[in-house]
């Protein structure tokens, strides 16, 4: 079957964090977390991971930033990146916008609460398995 694909998780939230990293592991892929943006830049330097799955409302920098970071940097323009969201139906009390989501170069977009069952399809239709 070869190297499990590795996957980046970056949320704020560690029972998100964790809920998405026991159905991702039970689907047999290695999950690596960060806690914010910054976070999630130490961890590129660990490693690449084939995906991230990168939340919007962070502290710090937010997940438009990093998804900007990532899109510019020739070693990570390459990763495929999920965009999560749930500002969907707090637009209008946010200063995050679904067409922010979309000017980002982000390769999906999920908003949240998230299904374990879309989420998994959203990875593997971009990892392309």
């Amino acid at each position: 079957m070869g190297e499990k694909k590795k996957i980046l998780v970056v949320d704020d939230d560690p029972d998100f964090v964790e809920a998405v990293k026991t159905v991702l592991e039970a689907a047999d892929y290695d999950v690596a977390i960060a806690y914010d943006g910054e976070e999630c830049m130490e961890r590129l330097e660990e490693g690449t991971p084939d995906l991230i799955v990168l939340d919007v409302m962070m502290p710090g920098k937010d997940g438009y930033e990093v998804c900007k970071n990532l899109k510019d940097d020739p070693k990570t323009v390459e990763i495929p990146v999920i965009l999560l969201t749930a500002v969907a139906s707090r637009v209008s009390t946010s200063r995050y916008t679904h067409k922010m989501g979309m000017e980002t170069s982000a390769d999906d977009y999920i908003a949240k609460p998230v299904q374990p069952e879309e989420l998994l399809q959203r990875i593997r239709d971009q990892l392309g398995s």
